[in-house]
């Protein structure tokens, strides 16, 4: 049985091969079909599974394709698109985790966001990106 699927896994292999395979796009895709999914089994949501369909017909349309340039394109604008909610994401994240030692704020000058340890009391912060200095109490 071992032979079958390790040959099984060398077909497949050789099968992709020339084509785009899963990128970031087709994984949203995925996830997003997934939900879908789920959420067309409430009553009143029954034109909601055609939509399902699809959505993970172009997933796999994407996975299979052998265009790869184009592929690449769309996944490159994805990224782009996604790129500020991630990053506004991982900010508040790491704001999250650090709430007890580190407070943050936007420079007032050029809206990047600083940090400051608390419990230090008032300081002076200079905006790295602009120079823009602020009094902020920690």
């Amino acid at each position: 049985m071992r032979g079958f699927f390790e040959r099984l896994q060398w077909r497949m292999a050789a099968w992709m091969q020339g084509r785009n395979g899963v990128d970031g796009l087709s994984n949203f895709l995925m996830g997003a079909g997934l939900i879908l999914l789920i959420l067309s089994v409430i009553p009143g949501l029954d034109l909601l599974s055609w939509v399902v369909l699809a959505v993970l017909a172009v997933a796999l349309f994407r996975s299979f394709s052998k265009n790869i340039v184009a592929r690449s394109k769309e996944n490159a604008a994805f990224e782009q698109a996604v790129q500020k909610p991630k990053r506004w994401l991982a900010l508040k994240r790491k704001a999250w985790a650090n709430r007890k030692t580190t407070r943050y704020f936007k420079c007032q000058g050029c809206g990047t966001v600083l940090s400051v340890p608390r419990g230090k009391g008032t300081l002076r912060v200079v905006c790295p990106k602009c120079k823009t200095e602020t009094t902020k109490k920690s």
